[in-house]
């Protein structure tokens, strides 16, 4: 028995530490309150494996070397270590359920094949494939789909929320400090399942307070330049039936809405940088960058209108805003 002991305590230890780790890596304060209560659970369990050591050893030599004095300690040192133990770890449980608060507002996430809608209850902001919060605030996500079982993952705060046809679910997110956090769907939700991302844009509070304001009040100015012009005319003609530019005459919603689209650090659900390059090859050949996707190829455009058609989705934007500059963890 005490062989057995003795070689499974370090894994035990080992994969306890790991989990704490795993844990304690999201920026969520229930996340990291959760490996702190994990850690301590580590440590019962390994202060009570050397108790039990201790005392098989113990229990041995006792005869020759008597040990009243020793008697004492072994009563005493396992009560001491339990409860302390025991006391960290109700306060760990008790912050733990405390964690969070009132939620601050709440988005309506819509999972779709393959992309993701945001919409803002109490506002006319929607956004697409890249969700826009307040660093140190509560937010209550609430989980729909319109096709198939999905399930998105925040690793960063430890966010993994199902998004099923037909059914509400949700979940409470916070996030600690600003940045550019990566999200993905786990379930196998079909052939392009493996770019089915998104980005969860963390901002200060009063940053994400004057976005919001702006994003809420957002019209896109009359394009200015006959480049822009001859941009609205296709985007009119090839992307309002699938697309929403909020203020204008496209309302589809069979893709994402592009109202912002100038401020997105990514585009194709985080499959690529949003960047003019990226985009002209993301619209003459969608279907090759993406498995399964049903935006359709536009290889026939020519180099000025593809050009046209660039310069007016990037100037979908409210100014002031560069959020490629947050950090990523």
């Amino acid at each position: 028995m005490k062989r057995t002991l003795v070689h499974g305590l370090p894994p035990l230890a080992l994969n306890l530490a790991w989990a704490h780790q795993a844990t304690t890596f999201s920026d969520d304060p229930t996340g990291t309150e959760s490996g702190r209560l994990l850690l301590w659970v580590a440590v019962f369990a390994v202060v009570s494996v050397a108790i039990i050591l201790g005392a098989l050893l113990y229990g041995r030599k006792r005869a020759s070397r008597g040990g009243d004095a020793l008697d004492a300690v072994w009563f005493a040192v396992p009560i001491i270590l339990v409860a302390v133990v025991g006391i960290l770890g109700v306060q760990s449980a008790i912050q733990l359920f405390s964690t969070g608060g009132k939620p601050a507002f709440g988005v309506k996430v819509t999972a779709h094949r393959y992309w993701w809608d945001f919409d803002y209850a109490g506002t006319p902001v929607r956004l697409s494939n890249e969700l826009v919060l307040p660093a140190g605030a509560t937010v209550e996500l609430r989980f729909t789909s319109t096709d198939a079982f999905h399930a998105l993952s925040v690793p960063e705060v430890g966010l993994k929320a199902s998004a099923i046809p037909g059914q509400n679910t949700r979940a409470t997110v916070r996030f600690k400090k600003p940045g550019n956090y990566p999200g993905l769907c786990t379930e196998q939700c079909g052939l392009g399942a493996r770019q089915h991302r998104m980005r969860v844009l963390v901002l200060e509070p009063e940053t994400f307070d004057r976005f919001l304001t702006a994003a809420s009040n957002f019209t896109p100015p009359p394009p200015a330049t006959p480049e822009l012009r001859r941009g609205a005319e296709l985007f009119g003609s090839l992307c309002a039936s699938c697309h929403t530019v909020r203020g204008t005459e496209a309302a589809g919603t069979a893709g994402p809405d592009l109202t912002l689209f100038g401020n997105r650090t990514t585009l194709g659900a985080a499959s690529l940088p949003n960047t003019p390059v990226n985009l002209r090859t993301w619209i003459r050949a969608a279907p090759d960058l993406k498995p399964d996707v049903r935006m359709p190829a536009f290889a026939q455009l020519s180099d000025d209108d593809l050009n046209a058609l660039v310069a007016y989705l990037e100037s979908l934007r409210v100014e002031g805003f560069d959020f490629t500059a947050l950090p990523q963890p």
